[in-house]
């Protein structure tokens, strides 16, 4: 059966291969396509890897990027659609919060917190849990969205905590993108709709205004089964799907100085009776509010030297409702209810320099400093009361990063760089490297070598919940080893492939004996990448990918296959432009191979498969755009947290197929 599997991976992937190598254009055509579309796969910039602009192919990083047409195209509705694209990227759902897999590895309940999420490069995990939000609860709605930067692997050396794994930064668009007012709603399956109203001006000064605001809605499934608890309501959680959020967005730029901040506030009823929580109680719902500010000064001092300073001041306030079974050992039940509730507030501020003084140089040097003002994380019943927990935590983080870029010969780069951390939450300073060697073998074929290593700091919960005569919590540990080789034959074709090799030390898990958190964990990943992509300048695209890792647990496992980690991922997107490109439609294919479970049952693989047709060019001020989402309706099933394994739930079942339409009038 996984001879047979892997063999589909390969066939699927050797076709797409195909597909690609042999598409034959006209003489005219192949005048336009051979050199536009060739610039904008090797050349386009970006600003995650290093901090400061540079080619995707000089990049110290197998840079993916996802832009507002490539959004438009398929239908993303979320973040965490988009970055399901993404190759060696994967997405659980618990019908509470989105998770993200990188290249292998999940943790069930980590909240994201080893991938680090962006926006604009200001850090959005919050302070208590380390939360990266991605999918309903992420401040951005996807309409403003110019492109999303993916940095796979380790990010310490240039970003410091959390970026164990992976840097996601979402770049937002400006004023004069907008260029007036739109009007948005979305109705879709499961009684879903969605309100949008945006604003953006560029005026003749240069000042520049972007408003968004948004009200999302969802009924949900009305009607969930789980046969873990057959006994109550014939195992039918009832209209206990129900989601609803509101955001905010604005960005303000005049000359040096850009103001920009966000708001969401995110309700979402709980179906799966997680944390022992009594089956199909409406109780049952968690709330998640945060916010930020962020003011920016960028100019540049004089040819060879930029200035950015800028400061913020962020928030997040959590609360969740638990309705609980006080006798759990006989039959009849004694409804507790448990609060949980968590608030934190955070400000700080950064100086950076970018210079190109020397010459084959470019560096960047940069001062960050961050104070958790508040984590406060507590609990307790409510209805009857009784006292539970309550811990204060505040303190300073402050880290100093160097990076070089240095231009040995004219085809051979050198990017190294060093970040030095200290983090109230640990005990000893952070000192973590990074480079990479980047070597141009022909114009169009790159190479590049790569190392780094990155850790990840305890959160609230694994820093101040353990016994008294608990061991105090120490960082998390990672390096990274990457291979990499870019092919650009012409024609607007990229061919990628990686090698990467991930040794996680001192992982923070629950101990099974005392319940508390130590550093435990290790784990190890090898694998490869395959990717291709063909552009042709008319706007059609063809993607394809497939992700091969083993990833051993050496924790408890005595090295056996990692928990939630599936073993070969293949990715196929094409998109194809109509009626002189007034209509796109675009196809998904994603591919998820089996995963073990926490009670090593197996989690079966899938596909998933989604179609979307956009209307590219308004029609009297109109844009729509029609998504059909999971189309051959598969129920699959993601694996389940300990949470929800404690339950009986090793895995949880999703939605079927879905509909959503969206109509956008701008004037």
């Amino acid at each position: 059966m996984k001879i047979a599997l892997r063999f589909r991976c390969v066939r699927l992937f050797l076709l797409g291969v195909f597909l690609i190598c042999t598409q034959q254009l006209s003489a005219e055509e192949a005048k336009k396509v051979y050199d536009l579309p060739l610039d904008q796969l090797a050349n386009f910039e970006v600003v995650s890897a290093s901090r400061f602009k540079q080619k995707s192919s000089e990049a110290p990083s197998s840079v993916e990027v996802l832009t507002a047409e490539n959004i438009r195209s398929y239908g993303w509705r979320t973040l965490a659609d988009a970055l399901n694209s993404i190759r060696g990227v994967y997405i659980r759902n618990d019908r509470n919060y989105t998770y993200l897999g990188n290249r292998g590895f999940s943790r069930g309940g980590d909240y994201n917190s080893r991938t680090l999420i962006m926006i604009d490069g200001r850090r959005m995990n919050e302070t208590i849990f380390d939360s990266g939000f991605i999918a309903e609860e992420f401040m951005l709605d996807m309409n403003l969205i110019e492109r999303i930067e993916y940095i796979p692997g380790t990010g310490s050396s240039v970003y410091g905590a959390n970026a164990l794994l992976g840097v996601v930064n979402v770049i937002t668009k400006r004023g004069r993108d907008i260029d007036g007012v739109r009007l948005g709603g979305e109705a879709g399956s499961l009684d879903t709709y969605r309100g949008r109203v945006t604003f953006g001006k560029q005026w003749k000064n240069g000042a520049e205004l972007l408003l968004n605001g948004s009200h999302f809605s969802s009924h949900g499934n009305d009607r969930l089964f789980f046969p873990q608890f057959s006994d109550i309501n014939g195992g039918i959680a009832q209209d206990m799907d129900q989601e609803r959020t509101s955001r905010g967005f604005g960005k303000f730029s005049f000359g040096d100085f850009t103001l920009q901040g966000g708001y969401v506030d995110r309700l979402k009823r709980i179906p799966t009776a997680a944390f022992g929580a009594i089956f199909n109680d409406r109780d049952y719902y968690s709330v998640d509010s945060q916010g930020y500010l962020d003011l920016d000064y960028l100019t540049q001092i004089n040819a060879d030297l930029g200035l950015e300073i800028r400061g913020f001041h962020h928030w997040y306030d959590y609360y969740a409702i638990t309705p609980y079974d006080g006798n759990e050992d006989v039959d009849v039940l004694d409804r507790i209810i448990n609060f949980e509730g968590a608030d934190a507030r955070w400000w700080g501020g950064e100086v950076k320099l970018t210079g190109t003084q020397f010459e084959h140089h470019k560096w960047v040097a940069g001062v960050e400093v961050q104070h958790d003002g508040r984590q406060h994380y507590s609990g307790y019943d409510i209805t009857p009361p009784s006292p539970g927990f309550s811990v204060h935590n505040n303190g300073w983080r402050v880290g100093a990063y160097f990076q070089d870029e240095f231009r040995i010969t004219k085809s051979l780069l050198l990017n190294a760089g060093l970040r030095l951390d200290h983090h109230h939450m640990l005990d000893n300073l952070q000192l973590n490297p990074r480079i990479g060697l980047i070597w141009d073998i022909t114009p169009s074929f790159t190479a590049k070598l790569l190392y780094g290593s990155a850790f990840r700091a305890p959160n609230v919960l694994e820093h101040d919940l353990n016994t008294a005569k608990a061991k105090p919590v120490a960082d998390e540990q990672v390096k990274s080893y990457e291979a990499v080789a870019e092919w650009y034959p012409g024609g607007g074709v990229k061919l990628l492939g990686t090698v990467f090799y991930n040794d996680m030390a001192r992982v923070i898990v629950q101990d099974p004996a005392t319940f508390n958190s130590v550093n435990a964990g290790k784990f190890n990943t090898l694998g490869f990448e395959l990717g291709m992509e063909k552009l042709w300048d008319n706007g059609r695209q063809l993607k394809l990918t497939w992700t091969h890792n083993n990833t051993r647990d050496l924790t408890f496992n005595g090295g056996g296959w990692a928990y939630d980690s599936p073993k070969n991922m293949v990715k196929a997107h094409y998109a194809e432009p109509l009626f002189n490109n007034r209509l796109r439609i675009g196809f998904e294919e994603i591919f998820v191979d089996e995963r073990r479970t926490l009670s090593d049952t197996l989690a079966p693989s899938y596909h998933l498969f989604n179609i979307n047709l956009a209307l590219t060019k308004p029609i009297y001020g109109f844009q729509a755009s029609l998504g059909v989402y999971n189309v051959l309706d598969q129920h699959f099933k993601v694996v389940g947290g300990p949470e929800h394994n404690d339950q009986g739930q090793d895995t949880l079942t999703m939605d079927g197929r879905e509909v959503r339409f969206r109509l956008e009038y701008g004037f």
